[in-house]
């Protein structure tokens, strides 16, 4: 059995898993209310939803939505909008803003040290989801927006010797453990035969990136938007993506609830 399920199984299963029983501290959020309001929340936002993207754990108790949206023209991304939802206890709520990459799908979510998070303990009656706390995020997203745009132009520009492929690979593989054997065989697949155009050469990084963030939607659902961070920084670290004289945006891009 498939230990995640995708595309239209999974949002059917998301929306038939039944709601665990509240109890003393702990306050489950049912999927479909954390979907209906993502959706309404970037609709009272002024933007235009132009794909919905889910996945979840077979039982249906993990589940991830990514909302793309248009926001500014650009060629190559969208702004997205991101959850995790999860009904074992295991793992808070979260919601994190990121970029899809148009041709394929991949996702793209900056490092959460470099730009700020929210995090807040649910117990009881808590809202978790305050109305209009997602709006406020996309509204306010312009600065986070223009540093995925910036990134992204930039990994465009950098050409990657087949030792420095290499040593992204090893350091994502055997270093930060954000890559398994079977996602290393995806990437090694697409560097032998994308399947994808991106528009830049073989060898540039954002051809890399993308199929590594390709090789990431194999990723187990509660670990997806950490795994896509993470990857973001190293890359971030090793090509220095972020100018260092900025200051940290401090926005609210991401958010977690503590259970």
């Amino acid at each position: 059995m498939k230990r995640t399920l995708k595309g239209m199984d999974a949002y059917s299963k998301i929306l038939a898993r039944e709601l665990p029983e509240k109890t003393a501290t702990y306050t489950p959020i049912s999927h479909a209310d954390v979907i209906n309001q993502v959706r309404s929340e970037i609709t009272s936002a002024g933007y235009i939803i132009t794909k919905e993207e889910y996945r979840c754990t077979n039982d249906g108790d993990v589940a991830i939505g990514i909302f793309s949206m248009k926001y500014e023209e650009d060629p190559d991304i969208e702004l997205s909008a991101n959850f995790l939802n999860s009904y074992n206890k295991q793992y808070a709520f979260r919601f994190a803003l990121g970029a899809v990459v148009k041709v394929c799908h991949n996702g793209m979510i900056l490092n959460n040290n470099k730009f700020g998070s929210y995090k807040r303990v649910h117990k009881g009656d808590a809202d978790i989801l305050a109305e209009g706390k997602i709006k406020e995020f996309i509204e306010d997203s312009s600065e986070y927006w223009e540093s995925l745009v910036e990134h992204k132009d930039k990994m465009k520009h950098i050409v990657l010797t087949k030792a420095e492929i290499y040593n992204v690979l090893g350091k994502l593989f055997y270093e930060e453990n954000l890559l398994n054997t079977m996602q290393l065989n995806i990437v090694k697949k697409e560097l032998d035969l994308p399947s994808f155009d991106y528009k830049t050469p073989d060898e540039s990084a954002w051809t890399l990136y993308n199929h590594i963030t390709l090789a990431l939607k194999e990723s187990h659902p509660s670990t997806w938007i950490k795994d896509q961070s993470e990857v973001h920084r190293v890359f971030d670290e090793l090509l220095t993506l972020q100018d260092e004289t900025e200051e940290p945006i401090l926005d609210g891009t991401e958010f977690s609830v503590e259970e």
